[in-house]
């Protein structure tokens, strides 16, 4: 006698057959690393987002900033150097410049200090972590 199949074993059996080929096809495009920041360990991203050197600004009327310096800028510095736009807080942003040398200061694992632009002006202090 033959065995029947009924239609929610039929579906339940295929479904798992089609999903078995995505799954690893998955896994593989799911790398959190991205060219503008540094490796860390297991290749992910800090909990801040910036896999450069982050800093957070002095307080200046009750409200800091954060900056970002990039990795491409650290490994290569820019002749001209660098400048950067700081987060967004009390309705405005400031830039901050980073020289050739200070790029190459905090890639060789130094900090630096630097005033952003007004108004409000508030101090980075900028190393890798």
């Amino acid at each position: 006698m033959a065995s029947t199949l009924t239609r929610r074993d039929l579906l339940s059996k295929t479904t798992l057959l089609l999903l078995i080929p995505i799954v690893p096809a998955a896994a593989a495009c799911s790398s959190s690393s991205d060219s503008n920041t540094p490796s860390t360990p297991n290749n992910t991203t800090p909990a801040n987002g910036c896999k450069g050197a982050f800093s957070t600004s002095t307080v200046t009327n009750n409200h800091t900033h954060t900056v970002c310096v990039t990795e491409v800028d650290l490994i290569a510095p820019p002749d001209e150097g660098a400048t950067y736009t700081s987060s967004t807080d009390a309705g405005h942003s400031h830039t901050v410049t980073l020289t050739s040398a200070q790029l190459t200061t905090i890639q060789g694992g130094g900090s630096v200090t630097v005033t952003s632009s007004a108004p409000f002006a508030h101090d980075f202090t900028i190393k890798k972590a």
